[in-house]
């Protein structure tokens, strides 16, 4: 067996699998999800935060060294060799797969079977039972279940709801749903079209919205 230096050696474990796949073997490497890979030959191989494990067999490791030796099967100084030959190499250049921008995945609360609550809530805020029905039937406003938080919903263009703000009916809790897309932020439409907003101040303080709510003129808030 050749005499092979042990700083070599150690030169040769510094490199991970994921490094080593990316850079030599990137045709080998599968995205499996998240921060985790497996290879193309073995999918029960997976790699993720520097270590790799061979589900199937059993097995796993840290280094780039160990894959060649457990899963490879090389002679210890051929994957010594194999890892050193490359890096004595200009490696190629590695070029990652541009990312598309993932959609935010709305997750709206469950909705109570009614919205007594909610209702009566902003009734006590100065809203009007009549603005407070028309968000309710337009599906901008319901009462979540089990907590009975009134929940504000934002939509796009096509009434698709993109956002959704919950406050708290007995408590001081405010808070956006998970995937909430601050872009469609909760709003109602204006009867007619018009370059003007209105905002509604009560009590010297912004309505019952932590930011506020704009609406048509001819369903104003009653002071």
């Amino acid at each position: 067996m050749p005499y092979i230096p042990p700083e070599v050696v150690a030169r040769a474990r510094e490199m991970d699998l994921l490094t080593y796949l990316r850079t030599y073997e990137p045709q080998e490497l599968v995205h499996f999800g998240g921060s985790t890979y497996c290879t193309r030959e073995h999918d029960s191989l997976k790699i993720s935060n520097g270590k790799w494990c061979w589900f199937s067999r059993g097995i796993g490791g840290y280094s780039a060294l160990d894959y060649l030796i457990k899963v490879k099967e090389m002679p210890f100084t051929q994957a010594v060799e194999t890892i050193m030959g490359n890096l004595s190499e200009a490696p190629p250049a590695f070029v990652p797969a541009p990312k598309t921008p993932k959609e935010k995945v709305l997750l709206l609360p469950q909705a109570n079977r009614s919205a007594t609550h909610a209702v009566e809530y902003l009734h006590r805020r100065g809203i009007d039972y009549e603005l407070i029905d028309f968000c309710i039937q337009t599906g901008r406003l319901y009462e979540s279940y089990p907590y009975h938080n009134v929940v504000f919903v934002g939509m796009d263009a096509d009434g698709k709801p993109r956002y959704a703000n919950q406050r708290g009916i007995g408590s001081d809790f405010i808070g956006d749903a998970n995937g909430s897309d601050k872009h469609y932020s909760f709003g109602i439409p204006a009867a007619a079209a018009s370059d003007t907003l209105c905002s509604v101040r009560w009590r010297r303080r912004w309505a019952f919205l932590p930011q506020y709510w704009t609406f048509p003129v001819s369903r104003a808030v009653r002071r």
